[in-house]
């Protein structure tokens, strides 16, 4: 696991850095709640929900019951906002895997080395993944920190596993922009194409609607905003979502495995 931890470590100021960035957002967001959440404000925050755009509305959870604790946390925490800054880390740290070291001229100097290249590919994968469990570990403690120190409390398990439901989404991302910058050989271009494909996938279900005759799009993405709030407050979630990422994410990284592995450079 050599190559597993030398990516690691050369990640780990810039995951410290998103993740800071995150938790931040994180706790502002939900403490918000504790400034809002009064009965002289619902009634103003109620007439603002009714106003937003319905784009934009489906983006912050589908407008959940953002009146109780469960309900701004689905709204707000696991809305899209987190989602897109997630995302965008997603697509950067992709091309880290391999992009990257193409463009530098470095993965000659790796490969060189007595290392597959399929291990090469899996052990950094894996590194990318083990990042992204841990950024939302660090969100699931900041909320839990954060309406702690406002005095009340949420279901940890129920947090868990809508935060879980947004990290095999991240996951499914992740599969599928390493394997789409291992068709580009200059970073700057690497970088431009797997950010915009991540803000295909994350803003696909925001801007097609269920009733549009394009719905069948929503399919090829696996993020869906109101599912994990739901889970929050109803402590439902559909069990096509989690076999649709699941089965994403593995499809994912090993067509990007197959793909690496005939690649000769």
């Amino acid at each position: 696991m050599v190559i597993f931890r030398h990516h690691l470590r050369r990640e780990a100021s810039a995951l410290i850095g998103w993740a800071i960035a995150v938790v931040a957002l994180v706790v502002l967001q939900t403490s918000i709640y504790g400034v809002l959440a009064r009965p002289a404000l619902t009634s103003d925050m109620a007439a603002v929900l009714h106003r937003l755009p319905p784009q934009l509305l489906q983006f912050v959870g589908g407008g959940l019951d953002v009146f109780s604790l469960p309900g701004w946390l689905g709204t707000i925490d696991l809305s899209g906002w987190i989602t897109l800054i997630v995302g965008i880390w997603v697509a950067l740290s992709s091309v880290s895997v391999v992009a990257s070291d193409v463009d530098h001229g470095t993965l000659e100097f790796m490969l060189a080395l007595p290392v597959a290249r399929g291990r090469l590919l899996l052990e950094r994968s894996l590194s990318l993944l083990v990042q992204l469990v841990a950024v939302y570990l660090a969100i699931f403690v900041a909320v839990l920190v954060a309406v702690g120190l406002m005095g009340r409390s949420v279901s940890d398990l129920r947090l868990a596993e809508a935060l879980g439901a947004l990290l095999l989404d991240q996951a499914a991302l992740a599969g599928t922009l390493v394997l789409i910058s291992l068709f580009l050989r200059d970073q700057t271009y690497a970088v431009l194409a797997t950010v915009t494909a991540a803000a295909v996938f994350i803003f696909t279900p925001v801007f097609v609607s269920p009733q549009a005759p394009v719905a069948f799009i929503r399919h090829w993405t696996p993020f869906d905003y109101e599912a994990a709030g739901n889970l929050m407050l109803h402590g439902t979630y559909p069990g096509t979502q989690i076999w649709l990422a699941a089965a994403w994410t593995v499809a994912a990284f090993a067509a990007a495995w197959a793909v690496f592995a005939r690649q000769e450079v």
